[in-house]
């Protein structure tokens, strides 16, 4: 994949995202802007553990299903395997995975466990990807993000809707190169938003500890 096919494959996901967004009353503002950040940061965080473990356990990237052979680790197996990671690689359980949620997607209660998901990925790597605010407060990676659609009854629709489209795009090829992977998602969305809302949210938010990952 050349440069220009990924920066292509980002900004088509960052368009859908944008559509879904909007589909639910959220066009342009700066909560979408959050939403798709984040939704970034997760897919990035699953991509980037699959690749290195992949390389860490060969036999993980000949699997049909790796996440299923992972899956089968024991416990200890387990965290053997996260101990080899990189410390920039988020360390991720099984019912992180993106294809874990697609497959619980028709449960009842999809928009909570889709949010409890980031919280716990964000808790369970805090001491790793955090920042500390003047005051000394940690601000984790990852909020609530369905609750910024307003209308409770909606947000199933919404959580099933962004596990459905990132669960088709796969960007682990871009961890074989050294490409800036956030640097066009901002660039992208920047230039969009301040289109859009004159130059308003070209500093409305940035998630934080990007930079490690």
């Amino acid at each position: 994949m050349t440069d220009l096919d990924f920066k292509n494959k980002v900004t088509a996901l960052i368009d859908s995202l944008k559509s879904i967004s909007a589909n639910y009353g959220l066009g342009n503002d700066g909560n979408e802007f959050k939403i798709i950040t984040q939704v970034f940061l997760y897919k990035f965080m699953n991509d980037k553990f699959a690749y290195q473990v992949k390389q860490i356990e060969p036999k993980l990237a000949e699997a049909e299903h790796w996440e299923d052979e992972l899956s089968n680790y024991s416990d200890d197996d387990y965290e053997m395997l996260l101990l080899q990671l990189g410390a920039d690689t988020a360390k991720l359980k099984p019912e992180h995975f993106i294809s874990n949620l697609f497959d619980r997607q028709n449960e009842s209660d999809f928009s909570k466990l889709f949010d409890d998901t980031l919280m716990d990925i964000a808790i369970s790597n805090n001491d790793i990807f955090s920042v500390k605010t003047d005051g000394g407060a940690k601000v984790q990676l990852f909020e609530r993000i369905t609750n910024y659609i307003s209308d409770p009854s909606k947000r199933y629709a919404f959580a099933k809707a962004i596990i459905n489209k990132i669960v088709t795009v796969n960007f682990e090829h871009i961890f074989t190169q050294k490409y800036d992977f956030y640097a066009t998602i901002f660039e992208y969305l920047i230039k969009d938003y301040n289109n859009d809302s004159g130059g308003k949210y070209a500093e409305y938010y940035t998630p934080h500890a990007v930079a490690k990952i």
